[in-house]
């Protein structure tokens, strides 16, 4: 009996096996399928970051301790609109990501870098614990890169009596063109002559004049944007912004083997640059003095004209040269041709002009547009050459 109930077993198995195998192997295929999916997601990541790197601050708020982190990056290639960089922090043995989800998880604090400074603060209340951040790249809300740094926790100082003056200081700022970016470039300084071999500790930390603050030490700064130390070799604390109109609130703090003490001076953003339109007039208008040399400029409806013309006095001039000409504000090509004459001896008293150019105004994309001309002499009584310019508004 037991030796039937064995064979039956073994048949129906058997039998099953074969009846099922087309389907089998339709499963087993699309199990490898979904495992070459995975693959495939987890290699569509990119490589958005070039380099990055945490750094980490002690501070203490009343009877609390804390740690600033400070995660600063690179990146190959600057951000397009709809791309952000965002930061997780969390216990590295529990913050991960999920090449195939792309989904960061096990973390307790995020942040995105909504300045554009290129760095994300965190603060925690454990200045002994170390963390793992994990730097994400979006694209239109989705992580298209990331980068892992591990943290290491800062070593608390000894924080001396508040019982030294920090040396004046005070603060320059212009904008500048780094990378293809235009920035606020901060340089704060100490006054001139200052003896800066006492300190042991110098640095200063930015951030909006409403919110950042000394903590309850009067050393420790809370609420604060970025921090630097003083560069000696430059002698000034280096900040830049990409808020070219911002006006920030900077706290130099400083110690000695036995004291410390703090300074901070509120900035102005630096003026604008004047426009590449300052000057121009309205036409109609005339640039420069008709009886030696001038551009005359008309408008009619939607078109601009201009001409330049001279007058000659001598009637033994054996040389003469005259062009007008049309640039961007910004140098670049004009929106009509050069035009320019020359004539040789024997040349006659009277008005010599240039070819009228004219330009349709609802075509032009600046402003305004500047003219020049220049004008060239040559006789019995030397050579002699003047050029004008101007600039015109185009409505």
């Amino acid at each position: 009996m037991r030796v039937l109930s064995f064979i039956i077993i073994i048949f129906s198995a058997s039998f099953l096996f074969s009846c099922n195998q087309s389907s089998t192997g339709a499963d087993l295929s699309a199990i490898a399928l979904l495992g070459f999916n995975g693959q495939s997601a987890a290699t569509s990541l990119e490589e958005k970051f070039q380099s990055a790197e945490s750094k980490t601050f002690y501070r203490k708020d009343g009877n609390i301790q804390f740690q600033d982190i400070l995660i600063e990056y690179k990146l190959k290639e600057s951000k397009g609109e709809s791309e952000t960089v965002e930061a997780f922090l969390g216990n590295p043995n529990e913050i991960s990501f999920n090449t195939q989800t792309k989904q960061v998880t096990g973390h307790f604090n995020q942040k995105e870098d909504l300045y554009q400074t290129n760095s994300i603060p965190f603060s925690y209340s454990d200045y002994t614990r170390r963390f793992k951040v994990i730097l994400t790249y979006k694209k239109e809300g989705k992580i298209v890169s990331y980068l892992e740094v591990t943290t290491t926790p800062p070593n608390p100082p000894t924080i001396p009596p508040n019982s030294i003056t920090l040396p004046t200081i005070t603060y320059e700022t212009k904008r500048s063109v780094i990378g293809g970016t235009e920035y606020q470039v901060i340089r704060v300084k100490f006054q001139a002559g200052a003896d800066l071999s006492p300190f042991t500790k110098l640095d200063a930390y930015i951030g909006r004049p409403s919110i950042i603050a000394l903590a309850a030490d009067n050393y420790n700064v809370i609420n604060y944007i970025k921090a630097t130390y003083y560069d000696t070799s430059l002698g000034n604390f280096l900040f830049l912004t990409p808020e070219l109109n911002a006006s920030y609130k900077i706290i130099v703090v400083g110690a000695t083997a036995d004291a410390k003490g703090n300074r901070s001076i509120d900035t102005t953003p630096p003026a604008p640059p004047p426009s590449p339109c300052a000057g121009s007039v309205n036409a109609p208008a005339t640039i420069g003095n008709c009886s030696t040399h001038c551009l005359v400029v008309d408008l009619v409806g939607n078109q601009m004209s201009y001409i330049a013309k001279t007058n000659l006095e001598s009637e033994v001039e054996d040389y003469l040269s005259l062009d007008a000409n049309s640039t961007t504000p910004s140098g670049g090509t004009g929106p009509a041709n050069l035009a320019w004459i020359e004539h040789f001896s024997p040349i006659g008293a009277g008005e010599y002009q240039t070819e009228n150019r004219t330009f349709d105004v609802t075509t032009y994309a600046h402003s305004c547009i500047v003219l020049s001309s220049y004008l060239v002499k040559d006789g019995p009584n030397g050579f002699g050459d003047n050029y004008i310019t101007g600039k015109v508004n185009v409505p």
